[in-house]
């Protein structure tokens, strides 16, 4: 048996993909909140009753936790080799179309692809500790 199982690179370049495509983006949305978006208290000479709101809490909580997952998502991106991270920021982090990635590398759009998976398998080795998207492959299936 061996020590690490086969990964199954399919589902692992599925699932990163949908990490970078849908919680990425949203993860750079909370990472950016603007403070001004937080309410400051009104002043005012009437007094006035509010309920006990955690909102401006959950909010800089909510920012402070994208902020840190943002840093370790670049973090795993820089063990990249540069071949690979280019790729990866061409089309995730500047969402690039393919035709303007081909335009920018000289490379054609196969190579650029084939270059972008590679990069999403090494990611989900270099994230595994934050947020495991890897699939292994059942090796009872294959006993």
């Amino acid at each position: 048996m061996p020590l690490i199982p086969e990964l199954d690179e399919k589902k692992t370049i599925k699932n990163v993909k949908y990490f970078f495509e849908v919680e990425f983006p949203a993860i750079q949305n909370m990472a950016h909140v603007a403070y001004v978006d937080i309410k400051s208290p009104v002043i005012s000479g009437m007094p006035s009753v509010h309920g006990v709101d955690n909102s401006n809490e959950e909010k800089l909580t909510a920012h402070a936790q994208a902020k840190d997952l943002l840093a370790k998502v670049l973090q795993s991106c820089s063990g990249l080799d540069r071949e690979h991270r280019h790729v990866l920021e061409l089309r995730y982090f500047k969402k690039l179309s393919w035709t303007a990635i081909e335009d920018l590398t000289g490379y054609n759009n196969t190579h650029n692809w084939e270059r972008c998976n590679e990069a999403l398998l090494q990611f989900s080795w270099a994230f595994a500790d934050v947020e495991d998207l890897r699939v292994f492959k059942d090796s009872q299936k294959n006993e």
